[in-house]
């Protein structure tokens, strides 16, 4: 999507206008998306990487490589949704908590109902409340529970106003980040020890993302 095309898709205001003209500039349709999905339970469930952040980039990678609806994998899209809930998941069980192949699926299945577009339709970043996902897969949490249930919804509205203190259009490279960083931040605070890293600069995939947000960004490169 060129200068022109986004500036355009920025004054439509209704969902379902704004989404069939943002997926046909990119030559796309909703359907490539859904038909890519299930791929997202093959990967993210076999990653043994310990670090979120590196599970990340490397399910991205995987990503790219499996993606064939157009020459390369879209710099954003919906499965970021559900890929930071079943990565945190995936992190707990691979640092030895006691969690399955099937609390990752659980997390992933509930990331991927926030639907594309989310973080300007709805408020709500799909990216960002991962981590209210995680914490209620972790917490065993429902919409019965009390105390844990409070701790989802904190967690959610923490990473979902990080993101938007940085501001700018759309960035899923930018939540992620933003999301994992916290996440290991506020699964410390209730004894889940995950690695923790430098995060300035982190990004190496910025030239992808034509309204990156360059410097105002902490994670693009200085």
């Amino acid at each position: 999507m060129n200068r022109e095309e986004f500036e355009e898709c920025s004054r439509i205001a209704g969902y379902d206008g704004f989404m069939a003209a943002a997926l046909d500039y990119d030559g796309l349709s909703m359907e490539d998306y859904k038909s890519f999905i299930p791929v997202l339970f093959e990967i993210v469930p076999a990653r043994d990487e310990k670090d979120p952040v590196d599970m990340y980039q490397a399910v991205i990678e995987e990503l790219r490589e499996r993606w064939s609806a157009s020459q390369e994998l879209p710099f954003h899209g919906p499965w970021h949704h559900g890929i930071i809930a079943g990565i945190i998941m995936a992190a707990l069980r691979n640092n030895g908590y006691d969690f399955t192949d099937a609390d990752v699926c659980e997390a992933l299945k509930r990331g991927l109902m926030i639907p594309a577009g989310s973080c300007g339709f709805h408020g709500v970043c799909g990216a960002g409340s991962g981590l209210g996902i995680a914490l209620s897969i972790a917490g065993r949490s429902t919409p019965f529970h009390g105390d844990e249930r409070s701790h989802a919804l904190k967690a959610a509205s923490e990473a979902i106003a990080r993101i938007a203190r940085m501001g700018g259009p759309r960035c899923c490279a930018l939540s992620a980040y933003a999301t994992l960083s916290l996440a290991v931040k506020k699964l410390g605070e209730i004894g889940y020890d995950l690695p923790s890293r430098r995060m300035a600069g982190i990004c190496s995939k910025h030239a992808l993302n034509p309204q990156c947000h360059l410097e105002r960004c902490p994670y693009y490169p200085r």
